[in-house]
């Protein structure tokens, strides 16, 4: 059927760009920030081995990627797949629970840049004998807020300026992490890790699983980048196999480290707890970098959350499935203005408002579960729905395979979601939140199919099927797919 009418961004981004906006994307307050939080629930030492058991749902997504972004590569890849692959509401569920969950994963994204930055405030300068002044404390609200709003403004400035500024920083974040790693093995008490589980409940472990499981995901960012990389068949699953490979082992070892270092109960709930660690075994020059990597982390986060959603928001707004303005793209700078606002003013208006940091990654936390599953069934789909493009892809997984490692990516993340809704306290009430909010968009999603079906138009028909330039790029590498393949 005819698809409406919108604009592509033009400019892109290679296999360096894609993978530093990956590794950034996830490494971050995960790293940095979340761990002292879990410690300060009782977690304990199991928060090392909740660190290493993450690495399973970590492999098995990361196959889903692969596949999928080698047969498939789109902008907006968690919504297309949703709607082609699976079915147009739950196409629609994305953007409906990506929104929302950006507006308060903005804040907890922010607080690595906020809280590593006031670690050596207020600070007094000196320069020559007559000009000296002290730097005050700032608060953590107005950190964080400047901090979304600058990157708000860089994003809209286009892909190659977000790209470009990801380079560097992410270079500081692996320096760093592999310094902490490195040195802090050498340093390492195998008496920190014992007792394992310091409590009876079995709860603040569960939460660590999900919470750190968050920065996993973090990799998935390619997929929503199709139309903006360079080669998309080839360089999608390369970005996302070197960013998993160099992220997942950083991440993982400087948990394991920090809690082998020092022992749990003098670094939890500390504000910049990785840094705390550090002074233990570090030089001052080793802390300062540690600090430094945490706040281009925050940087880094934030400015890849800007390019991971608003790319979904945008392919979802092509369709109509939400407000077609919100597929806007900046004449100048080529970018998706109006989806990027829609994400930063509203986390904006509720930084001051913003609940804990735990509360927070759990919204996400949940969102990024759910995208599992997704990826999950979308990969097994793919299969059933196209066959040649899933025969001739480059990074084809063997059915044989494919069909435990999806029971695993179903059956992982529902547990995990069932057991925080089992517990007690926010993680309660947000998982419960999540399946009444998707409700409500089901109400919704019907609503703007019988508003479109007044204008004689197919909503969920639309949906259905990849845009002329995506069938060219997601072709079955001959060049002869045409947008309504099946």
């Amino acid at each position: 059927m005819p698809e409406a009418s919108f604009e592509i961004p033009d400019q892109k981004i290679g296999l360096t760009g894609a993978t530093a906006l990956a590794i950034g994307n996830a490494i971050a307050a995960t790293t940095f920030i979340v761990p002292a939080e879990l410690l300060a629930t009782g977690v304990g030492p199991s928060m090392a081995l909740a660190a290493l058991l993450v690495v399973i749902p970590t492999v098995v997504l990361f196959v889903f990627m692969l596949q999928l972004g080698g047969a498939m590569p789109t902008s907006g890849g968690g919504y297309v797949y949703n709607s082609v692959l699976l079915s147009p509401f739950w196409g629609f569920a994305r953007p409906w629970v990506s929104l929302p969950a950006i507006w308060f994963g903005l804040p907890f994204t922010a607080q690595a840049f906020a809280q590593y930055l006031r670690f050596y405030l207020p600070l007094d300068v000196t320069l020559g004998s007559t000009i000296a002044f002290t730097i005050p404390t700032v608060s953590t609200e107005l950190l964080v807020g400047g901090l979304i709003f600058a990157f708000m403004i860089i994003n809209i400035l286009g892909i190659r300026a977000t790209a470009l500024i990801q380079y560097g920083l992410v270079t500081i974040i692996i320096v760093a992490s592999a310094l902490f790693v490195g040195v802090g093995l050498f340093h390492i008490s195998p008496g920190n890790f014992t007792p394992v589980f310091p409590g009876e409940a079995i709860d603040p472990f569960v939460a660590a699983v999900i919470t750190l499981f968050l920065g996993m995901t973090g990799f998935s960012l390619p997929l929503q980048l199709g139309e903006e990389i360079e080669n998309p068949i080839r360089n999608i699953p390369r970005s996302i196999a070197l960013s998993t490979v160099i992220g997942m082992t950083l991440l993982t070892g400087l948990i394991v480290v920090a809690i082998g270092v020092v022992h749990w109960t003098e670094w939890a709930g500390a504000e910049a707890g990785i840094a705390v660690v550090a002074r233990e075994f570090l030089p001052w020059w080793g802390v300062f970098l540690i600090v430094a990597a945490a706040i281009v982390g925050g940087l880094t986060t934030v400015n890849a959350v800007f390019v991971n959603v608003s790319r979904i928001v945008m392919r979802a707004a092509r369709d109509g499935v939400i407000p077609n303005q919100l597929a806007h793209i900046n004449e100048r700078w080529g970018s998706p203005d109006a989806a990027i606002l829609a994400m930063g003013i509203p986390a904006l208006v509720i930084v001051p408002f913003a609940p804990g940091l735990l509360e927070l990654a759990f919204v996400l936390s949940l969102s990024f579960l759910m995208d599992m599953v997704f990826l999950a069934l979308g990969a097994l789909q793919l299969t059933r729905r196209f066959p040649e493009r899933y025969e001739k892809s480059t990074y084809r997984v063997p059915k044989a395979l494919l069909y435990p490692l999806v029971a695993i990516g179903v059956v992982i993340p529902v547990g995990l979601w069932i057991l925080l809704g089992l517990g007690e306290g926010s993680g309660l009430i947000i998982a419960t939140a999540v399946p009444v909010w998707l409700g409500v968009g089901y109400a919704v999603y019907r609503y703007r199919v019988w508003r479109y079906a007044q204008r004689g138009i197919d909503l969920p028909e639309r949906m259905r099927h990849l845009h002329e330039h995506e069938a060219e790029m997601a072709s079955d590498f001959d060049g002869t797919a045409t947008a309504d393949d099946d």
